[in-house]
């Protein structure tokens, strides 16, 4: 098991309210701010989570290292192609911290491969039981906030959230869950090892972000709402 680090024990001790410690994914392009989530029902190890949804300019960084084009895995539909509005192996200008999508699940897969060999440490997708730990927490929690729909604490369905399409990550920290995981409902779905979609996107409503919904898609469609967030497994 990793140790947890004094600096992170203090990071969560010097809060008021209660936060999980943190931890940091560098050496491998922008990095992954993590947070520490415990053992819990269906989920005998703690982990760390992607604090936030994958970035573009994170996904970008792996493009670029590796020249990376989706070949070995192409969408299953050819209007939903493989970072589809990229330009030149770049997301779209003013887009770099909105959710890197349109990736199907062996796309999402390849970038976890990538982050653990240039970092060292085990990444890969969030399993099932981890994700709707992560959001529902020992109370059950029917959004990743509390049980109350409140539709200015993520990016749902309509433009008064003031984001017709994805966000940047972290726009919505009223809806960040007690731990400080942001974006586990609303802005993009995210791939999970069983190749189902978690967390909903912006253009649905509030019955689809529950933090117990789940997707099943075809794995191999690169979708304009399918991401993905990290797990760094402890060891």
């Amino acid at each position: 098991m990793r140790p947890l680090s004094l600096s992170l024990l203090l990071l969560a001790a010097c809060h008021a309210a209660p936060l999980a410690p943190r931890d940091r994914l560098t050496g491998a392009g922008p990095e992954h701010e993590l947070v520490w989530i415990p053992a819990g029902p269906g989920v005998p190890e703690p982990f760390w989570l992607g604090r936030c949804e994958v970035t573009q300019e994170q996904f970008a960084a792996f493009v670029q290292a590796t020249g990376y084009d989706g070949g070995e895995a192409p969408s299953s539909k050819p209007g939903e192609p493989f970072l589809g509005d990229w330009r030149d192996g770049r997301p779209p200008a003013g887009r770099e911290r909105h959710p890197a999508a349109q990736l199907n699940w062996f796309h999402a897969t390849a970038y976890c491969r990538w982050l653990a060999e240039r970092t060292g440490r085990p990444v890969r997708l969030p399993r099932d039981a981890e994700w709707s730990w992560a959001a529902m927490g020992a109370g059950g929690r029917r959004y990743p906030w509390g049980d109350d729909w409140d539709a200015r604490r993520c990016n749902s369905i309509g433009d008064a959230d003031g984001f017709p399409g994805s966000a940047p990550v972290g726009s919505f920290p009223a809806g960040d869950t007690p731990e400080g995981v942001a974006d586990l409902a609303g802005n993009i779905w995210e791939w999970t090892v069983e190749r189902h979609l978690r967390g909903g996107p912006w253009c649905m409503s509030e019955e689809r972000l529950r933090s117990d919904a789940i997707a099943q898609e075809d794995a191999m469609r690169a979708d304009d709402k399918f991401g993905l967030r990290i797990v760094v497994e402890v060891r």
